[in-house]
């Protein structure tokens, strides 16, 4: 048992594997405040996970630690947070985010942001980043389970843009409408226990997502010019 600070929640982490400490190692804190959150997986909820055709063949600790990430999620509503289906980048202190369906290319062009501008772009988080309402403000916050590539910082930033992705034959970045896309957004959110997340509270902060940070919808070639389009549309520095 250990517990980790994330999206400034406390939460405390009843583990049965090492795999999980060792990958929340640069997360971790003393035990002396109190938990926000506390997770545990029991055998009967590591089976039912490792019998799911995307985790099968994994070993049980990443298995736990995939169980534990869906509870720590299933718990962030109460705190004005969520997890949600996308990669985030940070630039001049301010956060863009990419989402899209699976194998559209949210790793791909978050990739040519790094070619783009190099050591200014920091991935905070590249696959399941959380998102919290603070102050009135939505920030994104790095967490240990940064996805395959393991692009990911324990850094945060407000966000400054939310970015729709799909393949396209020509590149655009044009702004849309909220109402046009909060149908669109539920699909970049784990829903399958519903029964454990409070659905009501979560479709509220993503209708409060999509009207207070701007939506773009990002069409994009498969090359590195579609980030340098989105680069030169969605970051306003001074002199350009």
């Amino acid at each position: 048992m250990f517990n980790i600070e994330a999206a400034g929640l406390v939460i405390c982490i009843r583990n049965h594997y090492d795999f999980v400490k060792d990958l929340c190692k640069e997360y971790i804190i003393p035990d002396s405040r109190r938990p926000d959150i506390i997770v545990e997986v029991t055998e009967e909820e590591l089976q039912r996970e490792a019998n799911k055709p995307t985790i099968s063949g994994f070993v049980s600790g990443y298995v736990e630690s995939i169980a534990i990430y869906e509870k720590i999620s299933n718990r962030l509503p109460e705190f004005d947070a969520f997890v949600m289906h996308s990669s985030v980048v940070a630039v001049n202190g301010k956060a863009y985010c990419f989402a899209a369906e699976s194998g559209i290319g949210k790793s791909t062009h978050t990739r040519y942001w790094k070619e783009t501008l190099g050591d200014r772009v920091k991935v905070i988080n590249g696959d399941k980043p959380i998102y919290r309402f603070k102050r009135n403000q939505l920030i994104a916050y790095g967490t240990p389970w940064n996805g395959k590539e393991d692009w990911g910082e324990k850094i945060s930033a407000p966000l400054n843009a939310l970015c729709l992705l799909e393949r396209a034959e020509e590149n655009a970045v044009f702004p849309v409408e909220p109402f046009q896309v909060l149908n669109e957004m539920i699909h970049h959110f784990h829903l399958t226990d519903a029964g454990e997340v409070d659905v009501p509270k979560l479709i509220e902060l993503i209708d409060r997502m999509v009207t207070t940070v701007p939506v773009y919808r990002l069409k994009c070639k498969n090359d590195v010019s579609a980030a340098k389009l989105a680069v030169k549309m969605l970051i306003k520095e001074e002199g350009e």
